[in-house]
């Protein structure tokens, strides 16, 4: 059974569950007809590598403070970069340049710009390369998906996406989390890039990959800053609000509100609107897909199980009905008469197939791609805002800008990020 050999970089929240998913893969390796083993791992923070090498029984030798001595190993057949938005091209594009395949977590980074740049490395220097989105993973984009293509909705013209918290920015009100959330330079945006890659990117993939025409969009950061509450030097520097109308050819458009801190209730909707058909898309998965459940534990593990839509409108003979769809009861079943499913079920299962030549470019599903047109997205949604009006697809495509970081300051001094290729 081959099993493939992974260097992790970045030992932070979201590593750990890329390890949780790593040792599931190994418990169904029998499944997969493969495995994976983690190696190696580089975090820049001494007291994070130490705990992170403590939990998971790694050797000092197997722990790097700079990622770029790991990437000199002759036993590494990937990369995982886990770090956050904007060293993911950096890193990636470091890892590329060092020889290696690479799986990036999401976002892909904060621009447009940014993800393309990184998609045109892995082409030319004829790397296999994939981004974590667990929302595409699972038997409700699968229905959903089909249903649109089969033509079950009619000729789509409306989609919306309403995600509102409350209180959810993190690394300030959520303080678990990293203040690596709410830096400019380090996360890049707010809420749409965070949670809204996972929603966006699904509802772009359902509705067949839309070509976007033009976005209208505003961005704010509307509440109150309290000075100290923010523990970072660098500051809080990004949004908690942004709204967009975006329109695509074939007369398609999609109205878009996402918020991580809002004087209103927690709320969330999802939804297509087609000529004979609409669905809802309810509870999402954006937390890493059923491999990464034990990680959370009780009812966040439940609910994340759980991924369902509801149909409304006509199907046949049948006029005006509702139906909820079992997305999750009917996926068990589609995997029990179709094996291979199951490599579509899970973000890191699909990385390792694709690795291997299990599953190829015509056949995995691009998540880079995929990601990069949530990205226009986005940055048409911040551009139009700067510019007090709508963009066209290709002006967002000249304008959209890099906010890869270039220079990382760390304990051991400097590294400078080469952005060639």
């Amino acid at each position: 059974m081959k099993e493939i050999r992974v260097g992790i970089i970045g030992g932070g929240m979201i590593s750990h569950r890329h390890m949780v998913v790593y040792e599931e893969i190994r418990k169904h390796a029998a499944e997969f007809g493969f495995t994976a083993k983690v190696v190696a791992m580089a975090e820049i923070d001494e007291a994070k590598r130490k705990a992170w090498g403590e939990k998971y029984g790694f050797e000092d030798k197997d722990l790097y403070a700079d990622f770029r001595e790991m990437l000199k190993r002759d036993d590494l057949d990937t990369i995982d970069v886990c770090v956050h938005n904007n060293l993911h091209a950096s890193v990636s594009i470091a890892a590329m340049k060092a020889g290696y395949d690479v799986y990036c977590e999401k976002p892909e980074a904060s621009t447009y710009a940014d993800a393309k740049m990184m998609i045109d490395c892995a082409k030319k220097l004829g790397r296999k390369y994939h981004v974590q989105i667990s929302s595409l993973m699972n038997n409700q984009t699968r229905m959903a998906r089909k249903m649109i293509a089969d033509g079950e909705l009619g000729h789509l013209y409306y989609s919306n996406l309403t995600m509102v918290s409350r209180r959810r920015r993190p690394g300030y009100d959520l303080p678990m989390f990293t203040t690596d959330f709410y830096t400019k330079e380090v996360a890049g945006h707010g809420p749409l890039i965070d949670l809204g890659v996972y929603l966006i990117s699904q509802l772009l993939f359902v509705m067949g990959m839309p070509k976007l025409k033009s976005v209208s969009g505003f961005a704010t950061t509307g509440l109150e800053i309290d000075p100290a509450l923010v523990s970072d030097p660098k500051g809080f520097g990004v949004e908690d609000l942004g709204c967009a109308l975006a329109k695509f050819e074939d007369g398609l458009s999609l109205q878009i509100l996402g918020t991580s801190a809002a004087n209103i209730d927690d709320h969330m909707k999802t939804y297509i609107l087609g000529s004979k058909g609409g669905l809802e898309i309810k509870q999402a998965d954006t937390t890493g897909g059923p491999f990464a459940a034990s990680l959370l534990g009780g009812a966040a593990a439940l609910a994340m199980g759980d991924p369902s839509l509801t149909f409304y409108g006509d199907l046949g003979a049948k006029k005006n009905i509702t139906a909820d769809l079992d997305c999750w009861e009917q996926g068990k079943i589609d995997v029990i008469k179709n094996p291979k499913l199951a490599l579509y079920d899970d973000n890191q299962v699909m990385w390792l197939a694709y690795k291997l030549g299990i599953l190829d470019d015509t056949t995995r599903y691009n998540t880079p791609e995929i990601a990069m047109n949530m990205l226009k997205v986005t940055d048409g949604l911040f551009l139009s805002s700067q510019l007090g009006r709508e963009v066209t697809a290709e002006e967002i495509e000249a304008m959209s800008k890099s906010m890869a970081i270039t220079e990382q300051e760390t304990p051991f001094g400097t590294i400078h990020y080469d952005l060639s290729f």
